[in-house]
């Protein structure tokens, strides 16, 4: 006479199988996981250092700014200045352009000729290794980071303000 096996013994095979099926799909989760996180740094990094390199383009606007109040000061036709001081504070070069219209705009109360400088100024701050920016050799990179600011700003040729 034969003997039945138990149902319990044909199950087992099951959740071997079940369990190995849970743990690729762990696996894949935690996977995915990892990569967003991943892509969420590298953006959140890109952001920080887009941020410091605009406000290092600021900074080199008012720079300029300071250095055009001057009485007499003057700039190109279109003159290109390196500032390699912003690098030790800011990680980031900085390349100024400027361009300078003069404007005649009649006499002062005093019977003076009134002149009026209009400056065109275009900051740019990259974090690439050229000597200027933008660096079209370092923009390839996956951490170059570019951005440019441009202002305008008139001033009398007496270094005061233009009304």
């Amino acid at each position: 006479m034969m003997t039945p096996r138990p149902q319990a013994a044909r199950a087992a095979g099951f959740a071997y199988i079940a369990a190995v099926v849970f743990l690729v799909v762990l696996a894949g989760f935690a996977l995915a996981a990892l990569r967003l996180s991943e892509s969420a740094q590298a953006t959140a990094s890109q952001q920080i250092l887009g941020a410091r390199a605009g406000q290092a383009a600021r900074g080199g606007l008012e720079w300029a700014f300071y250095r055009l109040k001057a009485p007499g000061a003057t700039c190109g036709p279109v003159q290109s200045v390196t500032l390699t001081d912003f690098v030790a504070d800011t990680g980031f070069k900085v390349t100024l352009t400027c361009d300078m219209k003069t404007y005649s705009e009649g006499q002062t109360p005093t019977v003076a000729p009134l002149m009026k400088n209009v400056f065109q100024l275009t900051a740019t701050a990259c974090n690439g290794t050229a000597a200027v920016c933008p660096d079209n050799a370092a923009a390839t990179g996956a951490d170059y980071v570019e951005r440019k600011r441009s202002a305008s700003i008139c001033i009398a040729a007496d270094g005061t303000d233009c009304y």
